[in-house]
């Protein structure tokens, strides 16, 4: 099975069984624009952080892409483990995370996951 959002949202959850795991859908989806561009070597840091400028306005952002080989789903699952993003335990924080696989010749995939924790700013 190939890894995606939901399913990869699906594991951060069950990782914070004991937790409320709020998604913020808007940097969701600022964040799945910017994937396809970090795919083809086309966004600067700069171009980067003016699409998320909007959401770092309201929130301290906390996040980054992920890029790997498709090799199998629990080695992808393995790695946002390990970024321990999930054990984020202020009530108030909300998750952003998408998934986006490019495929090349010879069945290579490439797979970018962007992961991200948010907090409001007061």
């Amino acid at each position: 099975a190939v890894v995606s959002t939901q399913s990869t949202g699906d594991k951060i959850m069950e990782w914070r069984e004991r937790h409320v795991t709020r998604w913020n859908r808007h940097c969701r989806v600022i964040m799945r624009q910017l994937l396809p561009q970090l795919e083809a070597g086309s966004l600067s840091d700069e171009d980067q952080m003016s699409a998320m400028s909007e959401i770092m306005n309201s929130y301290h952002l906390t996040g980054f892409p992920i890029n790997m080989r498709y090799s199998d789903a629990s080695t992808i699952i393995e790695s946002v483990y390990s970024t321990n993003v999930h054990v984020a335990e202020d009530t108030q924080v909300e998750f952003a995370l998408t998934v986006y696989i490019h495929p090349y010749p010879n069945n290579v995939l490439s797979v970018w996951i962007y992961v991200g924790t948010l907090t409001k700013k007061y």
